[in-house]
């Protein structure tokens, strides 16, 4: 089958960054003419600075920023070669300085992203398992992305989860050289500390554990002469089967990455040949000279006072924060504070009301955290006075209750979002605005609704008009497979005037997390599933269902209270997902261009995704061929003489209400065959019951195709098209079955194509609902493709991470 368009993850992040730029509350530029480090300048306003990685303020320290002027004026702005070849005089004395603070050896890159691209591939071998913490930094994630091309095998366990960690090991011990397990030491979001003497001690347990840690949000402020959290854990200096990041940058005050090794074999293999090292630019004169100068501090007994010091403010932040009722993720001694909102809605309010009321804090948005994990991230430093502090508890909490109030936003909810335990006092679910005025109707079964009712809204619209909901309810009910039984739920709601708002309906069933995946992902990914059918699978909640096609939300746009009809759905929606342990919410085939229900759906916490585009014939009336040429494009009518006409010839092709068992079944083997070529959209074959009571149902019709007896001597159909005729007389080709023996030679796709327009212009049809996937195809018979999205919304994205982190995408 053809290709289809993928969802691109930049697209994605872009729709839910927009929303926050428009907003003015990300992509800002500083206004100062000079910066301290408390304060910044934004909108032409002074607000207090609570969004620094600078956590000891040494950026702003004389002696580092003399190390610079001096360094600029000795050996100018760059020094521009490879380190290949020689190294700025400065290098060799800040590796002496960095070795003496760790007492291991390093090297030295430009930045923490360049650390890891260089160190990494050095390092792994394709006999190797790299085990990657979900919340690992990105681009740690990236440098191991370039390795899966090398058929180097990745895996993803939960956040500090080292029970699933050890239970991988177990399992694939027999299998690799060493396993590598990769995670932060403090974690950039939340604040949170990796377990690192746990890891220590399984990494003993079992000989083949490597550690692999980045250390980037724990240098300076932490551990012995400021060497980080990590070390901090390790008195004994750098674990033997630990290769260690650091960051110069941030709290460290000037800029650079540290690989540090427990041997000499690790460091030689890296400070050799480490790809970055060889083909970038050196670190600039001013930035070296920076470091230099931080590196003294560090190696003082200043450093344990600005460290103490430090302390001592995050200490009175955790002090201020617990009388309060705000919702701090994780509390510890890191200077990392995630304040939850649950909502992209409230945490944009948040962030834009506290920055008109002189606090900058950063906002925290997918795909950084989960959709429905959105925040607040404040970091607290010595730039930042206890008068500051106060101010910023202060202001937080009166904005994050009355962004609570603005957006329908409860604590209880962003408590759950989180799996935090919800406070006694803390307020009933919020009601949506203006619910009082609207009235929502659930329903579990079509014949609770009225059939010209449900017609008229949603019926009209393809095959799920009332006769063929009544006919899924039936197909996926009683059936012996878990992933056949679905839930149909239907909802109505009605202005105050009883008129409809919205009407839709939805499926609750088990769906496969790689569904929109590309075809090369969902391939690997079913070999697994061949000892494992479940693999990778979880409850879902999506809008239509994983039949039928087309628009399956009716939305009166028009009408004043749409916009709090849909606030009301997906509060329900939210309902429905707890009852059903559901793990995800996929509102599917949205039309795509809709700037307005896209800034709706991100502030509502759902991820905007493309979708493959939904081809339909609306040229439909023509009384001959030639009329129907005349319909088609150039290339439309060149492609039907030279794929269609020409083979036209060699079919026999019938129509048919009723197949015979045997029919039955053979068309059934044909539909499984191009289900089995065909990865695009991989979801799981539909029961045997669907088809045996497609084929008793008068809505349901086959267009069979057979070799003429002068042609061929087989006698089986080599194409048999599955189409339903709606009550508002809409043809939809819903399934195909094929002979892949005869697929390209006789061009049998094509001419299924044309064989199901001829029967709809027949029927007297004004519209074929002709399905997703092969648009270029299609589009030469005359379709016409609509662009679609959906908007996703998962309660983690453990198993979005994990697919894209450590399955490799092979060219189509």
């Amino acid at each position: 089958m053809a290709k289809i368009r993928h969802n691109n993850i930049i697209d994605t992040v872009d729709a839910v960054l927009t929303v926050s730029k428009k907003k003015g509350i990300i992509h800002l530029h500083a206004e100062d003419q000079q910066l301290t480090g408390g304060h910044l300048t934004l909108h032409g306003k002074k607000n207090l600075h609570f969004g620094t990685c600078g956590y000891l303020g040494l950026e702003h320290h004389p002696a580092v920023k003399r190390g610079a002027i001096e360094a600029i004026e000795r050996f100018g702005t760059q020094f521009p070669m490879s380190r290949t070849y020689v190294s700025n005089p400065l290098y060799r004395e800040l590796e002496e300085l960095i070795e003496q603070l760790y007492q291991v050896p390093a090297v030295i890159s430009k930045n923490c992203t360049l650390a890891h691209l260089t160190t990494i591939p050095s390092i792994i071998r394709q006999s190797d398992l790299v085990i990657l913490d979900h919340q690992v930094h990105a681009s740690v994630q990236e440098a191991v992305k370039k390795m899966l091309g090398q058929g180097v095998t990745v895996e993803m366990v939960r956040h500090n989860n080292l029970e699933m960690l050890e239970d991988r090991i177990k399992k694939q011990k027999g299998k690799y050289e060493r396993i590598w397990y990769m995670a932060d030491s403090v974690y950039s979001m939340y604040g949170d500390f990796a377990p690192i003497k746990e890891m220590i001690a399984l990494a003993e347990k079992y000989e083949q554990l490597y550690l692999y840690v980045d250390d980037a949000h724990g240098m300076s402020w932490a551990g012995k002469n400021g060497t980080g959290y990590a070390m901090s854990q390790m008195p004994d200096g750098l674990y033997r089967k630990m290769i260690l990041t650091a960051n110069l940058g941030k709290a460290f005050g000037a800029c650079g990455g540290l690989s540090l090794f427990p041997n000499r074999e690790w460091y030689d293999k890296v400070s050799n040949f480490g790809g970055p090292l060889t083909f970038s630019v050196q670190i600039e004169p001013a930035t070296l000279g920076a470091a230099i100068a931080s590196a003294r501090i560090h190696l003082s007994e200043e450093i344990y006072t600005l460290q103490q010091e430090l302390q001592r403010r995050i200490a009175y932040f955790n002090q201020l924060l617990r009388k309060t009722d705000l919702p701090l993720v994780h509390e510890c001694e890191s200077p990392i504070f995630y304040i939850g909102t649950g909502t992209m809605d409230m945490g944009n309010h948040l962030v834009q009301a506290l920055l008109s009321d002189g606090i900058y804090v950063n906002l925290a948005t997918f795909p950084a955290v989960p959709a429905k994990n959105i925040g607040v991230r404040i970091t607290i430093s010595l730039s930042n006075s206890y008068e500051d502090i106060e101010e910023l508890v202060r202001k937080l909490k009166l904005h994050f209750d009355m962004a609570m109030a603005a957006t329908g936003q409860t604590q209880e909810n962003i408590r759950k979002a989180f799996k935090m335990p919800v406070l006694a006092a803390a307020a009933a679910p919020a009601t949506p605005a203006a619910a009082n005025k609207l009235s929502l109707h659930r329903y579990t079964s079509i014949e609770a609704i009225d059939r010209v009712t449900w017609n008229s809204y949603l019926g009209n619209r393809g095959m799920f008009d009332w006769n063929g909901m009544k006919f899924l309810e039936e197909s996926f009910r009683n059936n012996a497979e878990k992933e056949s039984n679905w839930g149909f739920r239907y909802y109505v709601i009605e202005d105050p005037k009883g008129e409809t708002v919205l009407m839709t309906f939805a499926m609750v069933g088990l769906v496969k997390e790689d569904m929109f995946s590309q075809a090369s992902i969902s391939r690997m990914i079913e070999r697994e599933r061949e000892a494992n059918p479940y693999y990778l699978t979880s409850t879902g909640i999506v809008l239509g269902s994983l039949f039928t096609e087309g628009d399956h939300l009716y939305l009166d746009r028009e009408s004043p209270y749409w916009k709090e009809a849909l606030k009301t759905f997906l509060a329900e929606l939210y309902k429905e997902q707890e009852r059903e342990g559901a793990s995800s919410i996929m509102l599917r085939d949205l039309a795509a261009g809709d700037p307005e229900m896209d800034e709706f759906m991100v502030e509502q916490d759902f991820v905007k995704m493309d979708l493959p585009e939904s081809c339909v014939v609306e040229n439909l009336g023509w009384k001959t061929e030639q009329e129907f040429r005349q319909t088609l494009s150039k290339k439309g009518r060149e492609n039907f003489v030279q794929k269609i006409k020409r083979y036209e010839h060699f079919y026999d092709v019938q129509v048919k209400s009723r197949l015979t068992e045997e029919e039955l079944q053979y068309a059934m083997s044909l539909f499984r065959n191009v289900k089995s070529n065909n990865f695009a959209i991989n979801n799981f074959l539909f029961p045997d019951r669907l088809f045996h009571l497609l084929n008793e149902d008068d809505s349901w019709e086959f267009i069979v195709l057979y070799f003429k007896e002068e042609h061929s001597m087989h006698r089986k159909p080599v194409s048999v098209a599955f189409c339903h005729l709606n009550a508002a007389q809409v043809y939809s080709f819903m399934l195909i079955g094929m002979d892949y023996e005869y697929l390209l030679e006789y061009n049998v796709y094509r001419q299924t194509l044309y064989q199901v327009i001829k029967r709809a212009n027949g029927l007297g049809c004004k519209k074929i609902n002709f399905g997703i996937s092969a648009t270029m195809e299609k589009k030469k018979v005359g379709a016409t493709p609509y662009p679609k999205v959906g908007y996703y919304q998962a309660k983690d994205n453990f198993a979005m991470e994990m697919i894209g982190a450590t399955f490799a995408v092979e060219r189509e």
